[in-house]
């Protein structure tokens, strides 16, 4: 009875503690949120750059279409247009944007380590939005690329910073979630471009998808600058004051950013920065260092990882059948079918499976997500290749457009839920900060230049070796790369960007404690000293 009456005398202010500790896990979580929305909608914008594809394509195919190919073009081939003009409308679709994709990473990877994160983040918008205008004034096939060029540089440069700021600003636990929607932006762009491709014109749907990335400009000018930036650049109070703005202020809170600080402080004593060098010395210290680098397995076996993730990601056909939709159903289900409907259905599946994602990332571990997924994904490339030579040697015992929807349906699942998901999210997490900017920046070439080879490739393959064999090749790209990662993929959820970049340095924990003072440690807990004198 004491007890029940004590619990109920006690229990106010409990309740007011923990209402207040509730309240501002609210406050930083929107905040975070705030952050990645910035993200999201600039990616979504990207996902309306490659949805645009399906809407571009067939208006241009259009005998009213006031964009033809120039008299240049046809005398490759002389009266034949037909032929040069697959392969130009191909060339705009999707491959001179994976070409472009190469220069955005190249252009971003410097000013990501030395103009910071959201300076960065401006810079990638301003091609885009740019793009979206030139757009309504083109009037050649030369126009047209040269504009789908200048957005595939935005999306290069958004490729590796997108999720470096989500996962440098966000908490570890909830970092899977919103890392997350850098798929499920891209699925609502090209949703939204595909949406409005049945009612607009593709210039009018030029017109609203830049004000989507207008939106991502005043969002982006609103969001403070990456914490894990500015002690890497030595400004650690600033750092301090964006990152438990961002976080809160408790014991993991307080550990996490010691730990970060300590490291970085550490990293510049050994490094030359704040010398004043000659050119010729910091050019030859520059390439010393990239040597050196090299070698070092906590920035190679990141890059190594995520080369796998994207090649992966590319050749399980996620942007292929985002620019080629229309005519992979004529192809698989039949020339009879609602192209335009069902390509419309699959936007919404991946929305929806997209945003089961986000509870997938949240509870189930990395690894577990990637290779079931993977094993959907591959069987069904699988089965809809064994359906489509049936279908072409008429094998069928009985022919039913629910079957190879279905088949087309499943494959939209896994892309969505894990192989879409688990590359943006990973590459938020594996890189260390010293190497995150120059680490993603390498690596998201082979996000680029597979994007390039795949779609570029499937068109070729499937009108020389045919559909059901070209399906066969991509499942073994992706089953390779599965292999290989199996064996040195880590898991990162739920583990601190240090954690993890110290996993890779072959950091124990136990080594860490050695490092730590010792007065620094609670419960007078008695730790290994590195030297036998204590006075």
């Amino acid at each position: 009875m004491l007890a029940r009456r004590f619990a109920r005398c006690t229990s106010p202010v409990q309740q007011r503690v923990q209402d207040s500790g509730g309240a501002a896990a609210v406050v930083q979580c929107l905040r975070q949120c705030f952050v990645t929305l910035s993200v999201a909608v600039n990616i979504t914008a990207h996902g309306c750059v490659i949805g645009f594809s399906a809407i571009l394509i067939p208006s241009l195919r259009r005998p009213e279409s006031h964009i033809h190919a120039t008299p240049s073009q046809e005398s490759w081939i002389g009266e034949d247009l037909q032929p040069i003009q697959q392969l130009i409308f191909y060339f705009i679709s999707a491959s001179v944007i994976g070409f472009a994709l190469i220069m955005g990473n190249f252009t971003i990877t410097p000013l990501m380590d030395t103009l910071g994160r959201k300076r960065s983040h401006i810079l990638s918008v301003l091609p885009i939005l740019t793009g979206w205008f030139l757009l309504l004034m083109v009037n050649s096939v030369g126009g047209l690329i040269a504009v789908r060029f200048l957005q595939g540089i935005s999306m290069g440069m958004l490729g590796p910073l997108g999720s470096v700021i989500i996962g440098e600003t966000t908490d570890p636990k909830s970092r899977g979630a919103f890392l997350t929607s850098v798929s499920l932006s891209l699925t609502i762009g090209v949703l939204s471009t595909h949406g409005l491709g049945a009612l607009l014109s593709w210039q009018q749907n030029a017109l609203a998808c830049s004000f989507i990335s207008f939106t991502a400009l005043l969002l982006i000018i609103y969001n403070p600058e990456s914490p894990s930036w500015l002690v890497s650049k030595g400004r650690f109070k600033e750092g301090e004051e964006i990152f438990y703005w961002l976080r809160g202020r408790g014991p993991d809170q307080e550990t996490e950013f010691e730990k970060m600080v300590a490291a970085q402080k550490m990293q510049r004593k050994s490094s030359v920065i704040g010398q004043n060098l000659p050119l010729h010395v910091k050019v030859k210290r520059f390439f010393a260092y990239l040597r050196s680098t090299s070698r070092k397995p906590e920035f190679y076996k990141p890059i190594i990882i995520m080369f796998l993730l994207y090649t992966m990601f590319q050749f399980s056909g996620i942007n292929i059948l985002s620019s080629y939709t229309i005519d992979i159903i004529h192809k698989v289900v039949g020339p009879d079918a609602n192209a335009k409907f069902l390509m419309v259905m699959l936007d919404i599946e991946r929305l929806i499976c997209n945003l089961g994602a986000v509870y997938f990332m949240k509870t189930l571990k990395r690894r577990t997500l990637l290779f079931s997924s993977g094993a959907i994904c591959v069987f069904s490339y699988i089965g809809k290749s064994c359906y489509v030579f049936a279908k072409e040697h008429n094998a069928l015992p009985f022919e039913s457009q629910w079957l190879p929807i279905a088949l087309i349906a499943l494959y939209m699942c896994s892309l969505t839920i894990g192989i879409s998901s688990i590359p943006f999210a990973v590459s938020g997490e594996i890189f260390p900060l010293e190497y995150r900017g120059l680490g993603g920046g390498i690596s998201v070439l082979a996000l680029s230049f597979n994007l390039f080879l795949a779609v570029k490739c499937f068109p070729v393959l499937t009108n020389n070796i045919g559909l059901p064999i070209t399906y066969l090749v991509y499942a073994g790209v992706v089953v390779s790369c599965l292999t290989c990662l199996y064996f040195i993929m880590p898991e990162t959820k739920d583990r601190t960007l240090q954690e993890i970049e110290d996993s890779f340095r072959g950091n124990l924990p136990t080594d860490l404690k050695s490092a730590e003072p010792l007065n620094g440690h609670e419960n007078s807990e008695l730790r290994r000293c590195s030297s036998h004198i204590l006075y």
